[in-house]
């Protein structure tokens, strides 16, 4: 399909009604248009709040809607100052401006836009389908308010977890038998499952059966082992015989008729039809006396005995038994898909809470239902226009949403802007052909181009161009589609890397070494020399380039080369931990940025260990496996010499039985912080490898268990989930990025790589790919469907549609690594491992010497030299047509070890004298600090006897916090026991209480306490809007010096003849932090209430209002109240412009919780009080003063 080039004059002409799509080639100034696009839209008439852009990441949004508001500030500066500026299409929009005369109009539009910014419907893609959901929920059908899930992996993991228990553990053990062997094990069924849970719909081959009916099929089978075993036991020796004894089968060692193989096989075939198993599956060796394998290992020596029919029966009963397997599994794939969607969405319904994906699918729903068109039509009055930034990245749910909206809609704009040649996120539900099916949806006439680079030099350019233009029509296999379109340098300067003054090639291929056959033919070199050539090579060009920076010998236009000017883009982890070692050796720091986060990095494994020692610190192999955490930095001699000693064992152990105490009695912090200290990780860590980064991890996992362990009840809790973040790799925590990190050699990823430039960039691994094996799922697209096929008639052919699809990917992989080079590129290529490594099915196999047609494969696996290719000559070709940017060289010839990198020295450092004075009686104090040495009188023994669910329940502070989670997210105009029990179910063990029957008790006490009176005019809780209130507010405010006595004096005036517990604590400066329980707005006054579960005694008179003041003194509550009073006093002063105490204040509750009850009011439960307000200002300017002495 023809496309348009879209140059400044172009975006200045570009119509902005109608389906359109953009395709931005890397490094052409993709966001630049979307900018001035936008820009055009509100010089033309459009509101921000109209516009909508969505993009895929928080990040995308942040960057776009920053580079908008800066091009909106540009323009509308431009235009009130009447100055000139050097950006093209900018000075072209203005003269347009000037002479349509509709400047004055154009800077009022610009101004409201400025100062509406924040308004700006830049989305990610679910926020804006939760805004529509939420927005127009009347025509979408949702509920106002549900909670969204940032992560829903361990709903799906519960879920499929269920089905496999449903359906295994209840079969017998033959049925058991076939489940384990067709579906192997859990994680793995649920590895294989995973493709059926996503956004994307895929039908599965072939076409599933019941699960109930495959089983059942296993009754011929059966029945034909019966007879075979009736048969082995008369004649298997004789059928033995033919087998050991016939020469017409290999004996090769690899072979299953090599003596020593078959023996064994014969063996055990012998056991099974001798033992009460026979009507079991055969055990695997079974296969070698079936007539197929027997073909497979037979000679060209004739031998008629192993035509015997025997062998026909046992291939029969095995293709059989092969078939019921593959059957079994796809009826298990569809079942447990089945299942875990229907009990997924059945949990997010009771929770009220969407996950990301649903966000899609709902609106995608919504619309195509019978109210679809208003709702389509409502969210278009509201964005009559928008444009999709990465629209290659999007997925068939996602367009089938802006496809509803906006196709053959001319009233309205709709823009997609990407770059189908760098769509490389088909793992996370990218979807190539949902981009062909917009691009034949806009049709044409209405595609554009942006050809001009502002990235990369005129020569990197080149070199680029020239590898693609090498397959003209199909470089990126699906022809016309996804074609190549040269692009041409920007006309600015640019940096050249020279070395000793003279340029650099833009790119450096580097040839695997190769070995020669007696004719002098090439043949590959093993796979394990050419990754150990490439890591040499690539470190040691490094290291030179290094070098010569230091020395100012390799240079960047006018500077220094620099490490952190380089970037090594590899495809996995893996190959960038081997080549940091090699690096290392030669003194090279470098660092991994990597997309897979913390809880994937050796920290985190090693953390793992200590702390399933420390929790388990009587488990032998779990206590010498934690011996050998990387943290520790010991060996296997350090461990042979910890388990031979007793006493140094014993020691081990004490230091695990220590931690395990802590952990138990203080918390997770407490026992990390006397982890690092006991086993001197901190000191281990800074004298290996990567200290900085190692030691940040560490703390960074640290704070996400601390943070963790406040949800998972105890240490086997917070360690299962610990186990589970690492185990998924969706929802990882980002690694902490370190300012150090920046100056280093980049090793990243080419996924984590897209959207990034380097100076120098090295691409050493992609000689190797990985292709499908026999028993791969197989994931395809076909006739406009995706399919997933785990082994139907047709696998071979759709095999190779897979393939297809696996090159075309591999192939926009490489263009995305090439493409982020800015001065020069290195690529290592040649061929190697047996049968060429997989070489010929590579991505630059495929571009540089394949003579295949793109399309034709889809009917064919992909090899490069599957015709004869002189792999020499295509090279000398590639070269010659780069005129002269591209240099080859022999990847032998550059693996010298060049002299090892010495970091830059640190400036000297000196120690200064600190001649200051630390105020030791500056901290931060509160209540609980305050009142720590105040001791109430003994407690009352509980009631057993009575009914009423309060005065019977549990007491103790873990108490008090499980009432107060519960209150803390309750909606008081809600169903206020399903709430409870609801949120009871999953914190009641925690603190050690019955959900069954305290968890009950606890509905019915809170659900009484909520519609309980407060006052006499009928004040409740229950009658406050979620609007009106602020659950656990939290409190700072600043002191001068406190002196306790003072503060003692004051407030036993207001004591009302009770005898208080004198304060003890130190007299201090600084200042006083609390947490208020609840602080709720009624009638234009503001209230303060705390929540209590003090067990005053088993009656109700013990909560009326003398025994509750009582017991307020006795416990220093006074003191509480009147911090938070004078907390909120100060807030009010701020926030409120005529704020006075008398009018806003309303007072303070607090609520005895046990005694409150409906019928009774105030009289039990409540107490009120209303601080006066001299006494407030007496603790304002006299004992809590603002300035600081």
């Amino acid at each position: 399909m023809s496309s348009t080039t879209l140059d400044t004059k172009g975006v200045l002409r570009f119509p902005l009604k109608g389906l359109h799509l953009i395709e931005a080639s890397a490094g052409t100034g993709k966001t630049y248009t979307i900018a001035n696009l936008y820009l055009r839209h509100i010089v033309e008439g459009r509101e921000v709040s109209q516009v909508l852009v969505v993009t895929f990441t928080i990040a995308a949004t942040d960057e776009l809607r920053g580079r908008i508001r800066a091009r909106l500030f540009e323009t509308l500066d431009l235009l009130e100052r009447s100055g000139t500026t050097k950006d093209e299409f900018l000075t072209a929009l203005v003269a347009q401006i000037h002479a349509g005369q509709t400047q004055d109009e154009t800077v009022r539009r610009l101004r409201l836009a400025v100062r509406t910014m924040d308004e700006a419907a830049v989305f990610t893609i679910h926020s804006f389908c939760q805004r529509a959901l939420t927005e127009f929920a009347f025509n979408s059908g949702q509920q106002f308010q549900m909670e969204v899930l940032t992560d829903d992996q361990e709903l799906w993991r519960e879920a499929v977890q269920d089905w496999w228990r449903r359906s295994g553990y209840p079969l017998d053990a033959t049925r058991a038998q076939l489940f384990q062997e067709s579906l192997t094990d859990l994680p793995t069924f649920r590895a294989l499952l995973a493709p059926l849970l996503g956004v994307q719909e895929r039908q599965l081959l072939p076409t599933p059966r019941a699960l109930a009916a495959v089983f059942a099929s296993y009754g011929p089978i059966e029945t034909g082992l019966k007879k075979l075993a009736v048969d082995w036991r008369k004649n298997g020796n004789a059928i033995k015989q033919i087998l050991t004894a016939s020469k017409g089968l290999s004996r090769a060692k690899t072979s299953h008729y090599h003596p020593t193989n078959l023996t064994i096989s014969l063996d055990e075939i012998d056991e099974y039809f001798a033992s009460d198993e026979v009507l079991r599956p055969p055990p695997a060796c079974f296969e070698v006396i079936t007539d197929d394998c027997i073909e497979d290992g037979r000679l060209k020596t004739a031998d008629p005995a192993l035509d015997n029919a025997f062998f026909a029966r046992c291939g029969e009963i095995w293709r059989w038994l092969k078939e019921l397997k593959r059957d079994l599994r796809v009826a298990a794939l569809n079942e447990a898909a089945a299942f875990a969607h229907h009990k997924v969405r059945e949990a997010k319904q009771r929770a009220q809470r969407l996950s990301f994906d649903d966000l899609l699918t709902e609106l995608r729903d919504a619309l195509q239902a019978s109210s679809g068109d208003a709702l389509a039509e409502s969210i278009r009055q509201q964005f009559p226009v928008a444009m999709i930034d990465e629209f290659q990245d999007t997925d068939p749910v996602q367009y089938a949403v802006f496809r509803r909206l906006y196709l053959n809609r001319p009233e309205c704009g709709l823009i997609m802007i990407g770059d189908p040649k760098q769509a490389i996120y088909s793992f996370r539900g990218g979807d190539i052909f949902t981009y062909m099916q917009a691009k034949e949806d806009v049709g044409k006439g209405r595609v554009y181009t942006l050809d001009t680079n502002w990235r990369s030099t005129p020569e990197v350019i080149q070199a680029v161009n020239t590898l693609f233009e090498r397959r003209k029509a199909d470089a990126f296999v699906y022809g016309d589609t996804i074609p190549f379109r040269p692009t041409r340098a920007a006309k600015k300067p640019h940096r050249q890397l020279c070395r000793g003054g003279k340029p650099q090639a833009a790119l450096t291929l580097w040839s695997l070494s190769q070995d020669f056959k007696a004719n002098g033919d090439e043949k590959p070199i093993s796979k394990e020399r050419a990754r150990e050539e490439t890591h040499a090579a690539t470190a040691a060009e490094i290291a030179r380039l290094i070098d010569e920076g230091q020395r100012g010998h390799a240079t960047l236009g006018d500077a220094p080369l620099r490490p952190k000017d380089i970037a090594v883009l590899v495809r996995t982890s893996f190959e960038a931990a081997e080549l940091r070692l090699e690096l290392s050796r030669l003194g090279v720091n470098a660092v991994s940025v990597e997309r897979e986060g913390v809880f994937r990095s050796e920290e985190a494994a090693g953390l793992e260990s200590l702390l399933q020692a420390a929790v388990n610190p009587r488990d032998r192999e779990r206590v010498r496996l934690a011996v050998t955490s990387p943290l520790l930095a010991k060996d296997y001699l350090d461990l042979e010499r910890i388990t031979a000693s007793e006493e140094l064992y014993a020691a081990w152990v004490d230091d695990l039985l220590l931690l395990h105490e802590t952990w138990q009695r203080k918390g997770f912090m407490v026992m990390f912080q006397q982890m690092l200290r006991l086993m001197h990780i901190p000191e281990t860590l800074s004298r290996g490898d990567r200290a900085e980064r190692r030691l940040t991890n560490l703390l960074h996992l640290g704070e996400l268990l601390q943070r963790a362990s406040k949800v998972q009840a105890g240490m086997d809790a917070l360690l299962t989930w610990y186990r589970q973040q690492r185990e998924a790799s969706a929802t990882d925590e980002a690694e902490l990025r370190l300012e150090s990190d920046a100056e280093l050699v980049q090793l990243v990823t080419i996924h984590a790589s897209k959207g990034l430039e380097y100076p120098v960039v090295f691409v050493p691994y992609l000689w190797s790919c990985k292709v499908r094996g026999g028993d791969d799922l197989l994931s395809f697209h076909q006739d406009k469907t995706a399919w997933l096929d785990a082994g139907s008639d047709d696998w071979d052919s759709h095999r190779c549609l897979a393939e297809q699809e696996r090159l075309a990917e591999d192939v926009r992989l490489v263009y995305v690594a090439l493409t982020r080079a800015e001065s020069a590129l290195y690529l290592v290529w040649g061929r190697a491992g047996s049968k060429d490594g997989h070489a010929g099915q590579t991505a630059l196999g495929y571009l540089i010497h394949c003579r295949q047609p793109g399309q034709r494969l889809a009917g064919e696996l992909p090899n490069a030299f599957a015709d004869v290719v002189d792999f020499r000559q295509d090279l000398k070709g590639f070269v010659k047509a780069a005129k002269g940017n591209i240099q080859l060289n022999a990847l032998s010839e550059t693996a010298d070890d060049p002299r090892p990198i010495v970091p830059d020295a640190p400036p000297d450092l000196a120690p200064r004298c600190f001649k200051g004075r630390i105020a030791t009686d500056w901290r931060i104090s509160s209540f609980s600090a305050l009142t720590r040495d105040v001791h109430s009188s003994s407690s009352i023994a509980r009631s057993e006897m009575t009914d009423d669910p309060g005065l019977r329940f549990p007491a103790g502070s873990h108490v008090g916090t499980y009432l107060h989670l519960l209150l803390e997210t309750l909606d008081f105009q809600g169903d206020v026991v399903q709430q409870v029990m609801s949120h009871s179910n999953r914190i009641a063990a925690r603190y050690g209480l019955d959900h069954t029957r305290q968890g009950q008790d606890a509905a019915e006490l809170l659900a009484r306490a909520i519609v309980t009176p407060l006052n006499s005019a009928g004040l409740t809780l229950s009658a406050l809007r979620a609007e009106k209130r602020l659950s656990e507010l939290e409190f700072d405010f600043s002191t001068g010096l406190v002196e306790i006595d003072r503060l003692n004096r004051l407030l036993a005036k207001q004591a009302h003849n009770q005898d208080l517990p004198t304060l003890t604590a130190a007299r201090f400066r600084g200042l006083v932090n609390g947490v208020i329980d609840l602080v709720f707005e009624h009638e234009g006054r503001y209230y303060i209430a705390d929540y209590k579960s003090n067990f005053l005694g088993g009656a109700f008179e013990d909560y009326a209002p003398a025994r509750l003041e009582a017991a307020i003194f006795e416990r220093r509550y006074d003191l509480q109240y009147l911090l938070y009073t004078l907390a909120l006093h100060r807030y009010l002063r701020v926030r409120l412009a005529d704020y006075d105490y008398d009018c806003h204040f309303g007072g303070v509750y607090y609520l005895f919780l046990r005694a409150m009850r409906p019928e009774t009011g105030p009289a039990y439960g409540v107490y009120a009080t209303r601080p006066p307000l001299d006494l407030v200002q007496a603790l304002d300017e006299q004992i809590f003063t603002a300035e600081v002495a």
